[in-house]
């Protein structure tokens, strides 16, 4: 995910004589012939995307072998795209032996490392446009929601004005038509008299009537000066800095591939029957150094998916297992035999040190003839954490990998024990508070940051988890 087939679209517009090798090149011009790209899954990725097409030809890849095989006999400049077989020695051989040195230059260009000032050029700009248009599309939803808002105000209020209108309309025509009724009933003589009459008691009825309530206006609310264009974004401190562009849709490589293959990773050498190795961003040194750090991060940081226990695992936990048994039932009988030898062996299991037999420190008493079930349960746990880091640096046997990182200790211990880790069992919540009930037999080391056990790296009698 740093930057390949970023880089290979760029080769490809600078080269348009140069034709790409790949399936996600197969997928374009399948989409140009009217096929709809398939649901990309788990597993799908750039390098190797989804061919679920429920098409016979397409599904089981035979649409790759011819054109495979045609690619040898119409020689033409090729791009071969495929990052895990390209950095995987023994898959490099297997695709130079398909075209014919009579008929093809091979050349290896090596895209590893920091990229050159254009390339990061390009993946700023690339960046500040999404960047930009993120900002444009929130702006626009802002600004549609006040255009919205002041629109409402404004109808409120023109809607407020015509009802005080209509109101003032109707109060004048009811007035009008009570003083006609009036003035048609009295006559004309008493016309005049009758208005002033009228007055004086309007004027009485007005002091004491109160005031109507006025229709509240639309409060006017302040709002965010949004101006009529969209703000100009720029990029971050951390923006600037990117050399890649941030990932989004497919890998490069699938993680549950790349975790079964990414120590085997090499660049190309020239013995292996190339006629140039071009390094394109950093030069060879430079590249493999890269490479050799990148792996090593990775190591610490991945999971060995394919990690399957071995034999010696499985031998040193059949014998704990038969071993605990035993002690478990040893115990049984002893309580059952009554509590005076109980009473008799306490002493003599004062000195847990001195102890040579744990099945008897003397008069028969076990040392573990008092123990509880949450003691048996530490003493498992304390055997398990020991157990899994031991087998663990023995089946990987990779000196680059020290040991169990502590967010990787979960899934190792389901993978080997099959079963899950815990904590809560023993009332706990997080899987450091367990290592550190167990601190005696295993700790995460401030060094490596990994599972690291407080015992001998080969325990001579298991006796030792029960005298902890």
């Amino acid at each position: 995910d740093e930057g390949t087939f970023d880089w290979l679209d760029s080769f490809l517009e600078k080269n348009p004589s140069y034709v790409e090798l790949s399936d996600r090149k197969l997928q374009e011009w399948a989409a140009s012939s009217g096929l709809p790209k398939p649901k990309q899954g788990n597993l799908a990725s750039n390098d190797k995307p989804s061919f679920a097409y429920q098409i016979p030809s397409m599904d089981d890849m035979s649409l790759q072998r011819m054109v495979s095989t045609l690619a040898n006999l119409a020689p033409r400049n090729y791009v071969v795209m495929e990052v895990k077989s390209n950095l995987i020695a023994s898959e490099r051989a297997a695709l130079m032996r398909k075209f014919s040195p009579d008929k093809f230059k091979k050349v290896a260009r090596v895209v590893m490392g920091e990229p050159k000032e254009d390339y990061k050029k390009k993946v700023k700009a690339t960046v500040l446009k999404a960047k930009q248009q993120r900002s444009d599309a929130a702006w626009r939803a802002k600004k549609l929601v006040q255009d919205k808002k002041k629109e409402m105000i404004k109808r409120q209020k023109e809607l407020a004005e015509k009802r005080k209108e209509m109101e003032d309309k109707r109060k004048k025509a009811l007035e009008e038509a009570k003083q006609k009724a009036e003035a048609e009933k009295k006559g004309d003589e008493t016309k005049e008299e009758d208005k002033e009459e009228k007055k004086g008691e309007e004027k009485k009825e007005d002091e004491k009537k109160p005031e109507e309530a006025k229709a509240p206006e639309p409060i006017e609310e302040e709002m965010e000066d949004l101006g009529e264009e969209p703000p100009k974004v720029e990029l971050s401190e951390e923006e600037e800095k990117l050399c890649f562009p941030p990932k989004t849709g497919l890998s490069d490589v699938a993680a549950s591939v790349l975790s079964k293959v990414f120590s085997s990773f090499t660049l190309p050498e020239k013995e292996e029957g190339f006629d140039a190795i071009n390094y394109e961003w950093q030069p060879a040194a430079a590249s493999k150094e890269y490479l050799r750090k990148w792996v090593l991060e990775t190591k610490l940081t991945s999971k060995v998916e394919d990690l399957v226990p071995s034999q010696y695992f499985k031998e040193k936990w059949a014998a704990w297992q038969k071993q605990s048994a035993e002690w478990q039932h040893k115990q049984k009988v002893f309580k059952a035999g009554g509590a005076a030898k109980a009473a008799a062996g306490k002493e003599a299991a004062a000195d847990i040190s001195s102890v040579e037999d744990v099945n008897d420190v003397g008069g028969g008493v076990p040392l573990y003839a008092r123990f509880e079930p949450e003691d048996w349960a530490l003493i498992q746990l304390r055997f398990e954490l020991h157990l899994l880091q031991d087998a663990f640096k023995k089946d990987v046997n990779d000196p680059d990998r020290a040991g169990i990182p502590e967010n990787h200790l979960s899934y190792y211990f389901s993978k080997y024990y099959k079963k899950q880790l815990n904590p809560k069992l023993f009332t706990l919540a997080e899987n450091a508070d367990l290592i550190k009930l167990v601190k005696d037999t295993v700790v995460i080391s401030e060094d490596s940051q990994v599972l690291t056990s407080q015992l001998s790296e080969d325990v001579s009698s298991l006796d030792i988890f029960v005298k902890l």
